[in-house]
């Protein structure tokens, strides 16, 4: 079965959005998405594709990529930019620190960060979240994070320092209470030997 849906403006894309639990629900399981769209076309389209997929892990694969894509365009088009060089923060009180910042991060390589992590890159420290307090992103500021369930993204919200596969594990799961019971059982399985 195809649905054709179509959008023309504003007010209809954001209906359009609400309407996504129900898309992504059993209902629509054996459905093919065809959407045409006169506003936020990319957007859309990239939302459709998440739709057609009908593999859980190939769809959570998908919206996370696109999502750390999003992330990290929006950023550098806004100039939020971690004012952490030369191994120090320009922020005075955090330049007594250790690390010379406010996180310690325990993948963190001389070359930078080695993952992509969707919770890592939605942080932002105190004096980035003050310098930058009209511009920054949160979960509900994209849309194809609207894919996930309320459990994923809260998911998304908490999982800081871990890899991307562990991240997709993770989401692909689904299920809050299994992600609380991972929290508790991980330092005891990542303990330095």
């Amino acid at each position: 079965m195809v649905k054709t849906i179509e959008i023309t403006d504003e007010t209809g894309y954001q209906k359009f959005l609400k309407q996504l639990p129900l898309y992504r629900s059993a209902l629509y399981l054996f459905t093919q998405f065809r959407i045409k769209s006169r506003v936020h076309a990319e957007r859309v389209e990239e939302i459709a594709r998440a739709l057609n997929m009908k593999k859980r892990r190939e769809r959570v694969s998908f919206v996370y990529d696109r999502a750390c894509d999003y992330i990290d365009r929006y950023n550098e088009e806004n100039g939020i930019i971690c004012a952490y060089v030369n191994g120090m923060c320009e922020d005075p009180k955090h330049q007594r620190l250790p690390n010379g910042c406010c996180f310690i991060c325990h993948m963190q390589t001389s070359t930078g960060c080695p993952t992509r992590n969707i919770s890592c890159k939605l942080f932002y420290c105190d004096h980035m979240a003050e310098k930058h307090k009209d511009k920054i992103l949160t979960v509900k500021d994209i849309d194809i994070l609207r894919l996930f369930t309320p459990e994923q993204r809260l998911i998304v919200k908490e999982n800081v320092f871990v890899t991307r596969k562990t991240h997709i594990r993770l989401l692909s799961m689904g299920s809050y209470p299994l992600y609380c019971i991972y929290s508790v059982i991980k330092p005891f399985r990542f303990k330095n030997i």
